[in-house]
Parts: structure tokens; C-alpha cells; sequence
């Protein structure tokens, strides 16, 4: 399951992704990533909630790294990706693993709070190359 919401007002991307998806909930999560975040300015910034979600199937890495790949061409600034003890090692790695492959680096927080006061931080260099 997934819930994809773009605030205009603080210039950022809200993905939560939860459960096991498929293949084709994967791929529709990631155009309505990629459709949310045309209303947002270049720069923007994009949180993505992984504490809930579990590995999906190998089929599922291709509209991740495609959608990352519009995301950096749209003009992303800073990724942060909430992640928890429960997050498996397998998605915190295939998520970085290609967000570098399309040219960015995504940063870690514990919770949506603080993934929220480290964007309110000053910018950090290096994160969207």
C-alpha cells in the first residue's frame, strides 16, 4: 500500500509506502510519485517512509529506479528515509543503491519528526549532484 502527497507549501514529497507491494502497485506508486511531484518547485525535497515496508519482488526495481530517475531530472534537492529497526536491510540498501545510480544520495531519520527537523536544517551539500 502506498499514500503519495505532495505539499506545495513546504516544497516536499510525502511517500509512505507500507506492506509487501507487487509489481503493478509498485508501478503505480511510482507515477503518482512522479505526477504529485510536478506541482512542486525545482529544489524540492521528498520523505519517504520506509519503516513499514517490506522487500518487494526483483520486478518491483524497475519503476523504483525509473521513478527515482524523474524525480532527480525534476529538480530533487534532499531525500530523507524514514527507516526503524523493522526495516530490512535489503530495502534501506536497493533504495540508496539506485537513487546514486541516477545521481543522488537519500539520508536516514528514525521517525517522520525527525526526518522533518533535518529538512528544516541548513541545505547539506552533495545530496542531489
Amino acid at each position: 500500500m502506498y499514500d503519495i502527497v505532495a505539499n506545495r507549501r513546504d516544497n516536499r514529497l510525502r511517500i509512505d509506502l507500507t506492506g509487501r507491494m507487487n509489481a503493478a502497485s509498485i508501478d503505480e506508486a511510482a507515477d503518482v510519485a512522479v505526477e504529485e511531484a510536478e506541482q512542486l518547485r525545482d529544489g524540492f525535497d521528498i520523505i519517504t517512509d520506509l519503516s513499514g515496508f517490506r522487500p518487494p519482488s526483483p520486478e518491483a526495481a524497475k519503476p523504483i529506479k525509473r521513478a527515482q530517475q524523474h524525480l532527480k531530472e525534476m529538480g530533487v534537492d534532499r531525500v530523507v528515509r524514514v527507516v526503524d529497526e523493522e526495516t530490512s536491510e535489503v530495502v534501506v540498501n536497493a533504495f540508496e543503491r539506485r537513487s546514486r545510480d541516477v545521481g543522488y544520495r537519500g539520508e536516514q531519520a528514525g521517525s517522520l519528526d525527525e526526518a522533518e527537523r533535518m529538512l528544516e536544517q541548513e541545505q547539506i551539500e552533495g545530496y542531489a549532484d
